[in-house]
């Protein structure tokens, strides 16, 4: 089967739309003989004369009409795709989607957002905000671009790069006497109506195995599926709770946190993204901006 090159169908194509060798070369900015080649070796690959030619005018052949058509929809695709690969490339256009833990979505996206969006305000930003094993699958499965999580420190499939080290913390009402204290001692929550979340949570994972040696701790009044909903208890009064640092609202206000002490929890947040696996120019962006952000937080949680 014949093969026409790029070049040669759109010199067919710029001939019939122009009606003329003489006009189509021009724009081209190719020289006549060089586009009377191109037709001529067009036609000969296809078996087929394209177009009728006289000393004053050029008109497609009944084939060669259905043909131009044809092609004309198919170039027009190509430059569009071109065109669109290029203000990807150069963010003037596409998008990026990034997964995200729950407890970590207020503390590090929006105003990584606010700033992406001043620098490329063409870029469509989605967010994916689940558990961490969801996030993880996400990236997984090819969903997510990147995302924050603080598991996958161990799977092959992904690669972690770690932003900081998050302490788990107590969450009290602003009003609350432990509110004044400096730390508490996880034995002390005992005298205390307590929520938590519930084993759907890699985060009772974590602080399960930290406090596996410690007398267990009294049943919760509440017990919920993500931290998020527990730091909205906290805030009507209902219980206290154990969460990451960076669930508690960004601003002080109703809810306050106490550090936990003998021992002290703590997990690593980072970025992940699958193994092997170049970022899209919209997405190695994002990410760059994720990473000041990180180390500026990290800097805080200290």
């Amino acid at each position: 089967m014949p093969k026409p090159s790029l070049a040669d169908l759109r010199a067919f194509v710029t001939v019939g739309e122009q009606g003329s060798f003489a006009a189509a070369a021009q724009a081209l900015h190719i020289s006549q003989p060089a586009l009377s080649r191109r037709i001529s070796h067009l036609e000969d690959q296809l078996g087929v004369r394209l177009f009728d030619r006289t000393t004053r005018s050029v008109a497609p052949t009944l084939l060669g009409r259905r043909f131009l058509e044809q092609m004309r929809g198919l170039l027009q695709e190509v430059d569009r795709s071109v065109t669109e690969l290029h203000d990807s490339a150069q963010l003037e256009s596409g998008d990026v989607t990034v997964g995200c833990v729950f407890s970590a979505v207020h503390h590090f996206l929006p105003s990584v957002i606010r700033e992406f969006r001043r620098l490329h305000p063409r870029v469509l930003v989605r967010i994916i905000e689940e558990g961490a094993d969801e996030v993880l699958e996400a990236v997984k499965h090819g969903e997510a671009d990147f995302a924050l999580n603080y598991i996958g420190m161990q799977d092959p499939e992904v690669e972690f790069t770690p932003l900081l080290k998050e302490p788990y913390v107590l969450a009290v009402p602003a009003g609350h006497p432990l509110a004044r204290r400096r730390s508490v001692r996880w034995e002390e929550l005992a005298g205390f109506p307590l929520a938590r979340v519930s084993n759907a949570s890699r985060n009772r994972l974590f602080i399960d195995q930290a406090l596996a040696d410690l007398p267990p701790l009294p049943r919760p009044v509440c017990e919920v599926r993500h931290v998020s909903t527990l730091v909205g208890l906290v805030e009507i009064g209902l219980a206290l709770a154990v969460v990451p640092r960076l669930a508690l609202p960004p601003r002080p206000g109703a809810v306050r946190g106490v550090k936990l002490d003998q021992p002290a929890v703590t997990r690593t947040v980072g970025i992940i993204r699958r193994t092997g696996r170049s970022l899209s120019p919209a997405a190695e962006a994002f990410s760059r901006l994720l990473l000041q952000a990180g180390r500026a937080t990290g800097g805080a949680t200290r």
